[in-house]
């Protein structure tokens, strides 16, 4: 079979492999797609995190179970969370297997787990649905807590991007109002919008030292700020507006298949619009990490398809 395979930054191969056997308590995978996640690029472009994620947004169909295995069944559809998914195969551990319903669109299944992501920050949240959002980021991550809170009733999300096809996706997907951040001050802009309150709650969606002090900047008093960007440089921020304003910083770094699953179901966001390309594993390379690393005007969520 053919695989992925890292040896550094921007250095990634297609390579042959041996097809493995499941082990006790695993599945065998034939993998249909696999999104590049913003993770994803983060290790192409700076090195692999302690616990490497890459490749990990898959869907397919079981084709052989693992002994102890018997709660799945070959022929099933499912989602997988497990690295080493840009394959054509891939045995995964039971409970990292999600089932979906067999007349489920592949496409759909593929942003499963980045809608789980949104699930899991936004539960995190407690987020009302009267309350005003800014979302920065109009990337993969922003988009799916753009939906993930459209499911939940939220009618005032404000999101920001330097991007302007970005930016035009949101809104198409709900977003009240967008702008840039280095034309528009955000936090003065929220405040316009708001009559002076500030958000109720600001999710930080990049990964970058500006976006997180425009959250910061932008919360009401008491409000609160969700992180979910993947920071690679530290972010200087200074905290006397986070004390005298109360603020409360979380971080996520999870996900809620079911949550999400609860959304696809009622049937009102269609999260695999976001999606924009799909290539072949050969081409995963120039087609996908550096068509993603350009920031070409037209890819948001690119799928894998071995």
């Amino acid at each position: 079979m053919k695989k992925v395979v890292y040896y550094g930054i921007r250095d990634i191969r297609v390579e042959e492999a041996p097809e493995v056997n499941p082990g006790k308590d695993e599945v065998k995978i034939k993998i249909k797609y696999c999104g590049i996640c913003g993770s994803d690029l983060h290790e192409y472009l700076h090195g692999l995190f302690p616990e490497s994620p890459f490749g990990h947004e898959a869907c397919g169909e079981i084709v052989a179970l693992g002994e102890g295995v018997k709660d799945f069944a070959v022929g099933e559809s499912i989602c997988s969370v497990v690295p080493g998914s840009f394959a054509e195969y891939i045995n995964c551990p039971r409970e990292r297997v999600l089932k979906i319903p067999a007349e489920m669109d592949w496409k759909r299944a593929a942003v499963v787990e980045p809608l789980s992501g949104a699930a899991y920050a936004l539960e995190r949240a407690q987020i009302k649905g009267n309350e005003t959002v800014l979302i920065a980021g109009c990337g993969t991550v922003g988009l799916m807590l753009l939906l993930g809170l459209k499911s939940m009733g939220v009618k005032t999300v404000y999101m920001t991007d330097l991007l302007d096809y970005r930016r035009q996706k949101a809104q198409e997907l709900g977003a009240k109002m967008t702008w840039n951040p280095l034309e528009t001050k955000t936090s003065v802009k929220i405040k316009e919008l708001t009559s002076g309150t500030g958000a109720d709650v600001a999710i930080e969606a990049v990964g970058i030292e500006e976006t997180l002090k425009d959250c910061l900047s932008s919360v009401k008093f008491g409000g609160k700020v969700i992180v979910q960007g993947i920071f690679t440089k530290r972010a200087l921020v200074h905290m006397l507006g986070f004390v005298t304003r109360e603020t409360t910083m979380i971080g996520t770094n999870s996900i809620n298949p079911k949550l999400a699953l609860s959304w696809l179901k009622s049937g009102n966001i269609q999260p695999e619009s976001i999606v924009t390309r799909i290539i072949s594993l050969e081409k995963i390379k120039e087609e996908g990490f550096e068509v993603l690393a350009a920031k070409n005007k037209e890819d948001i969520k690119i799928l894998v398809a071995p």
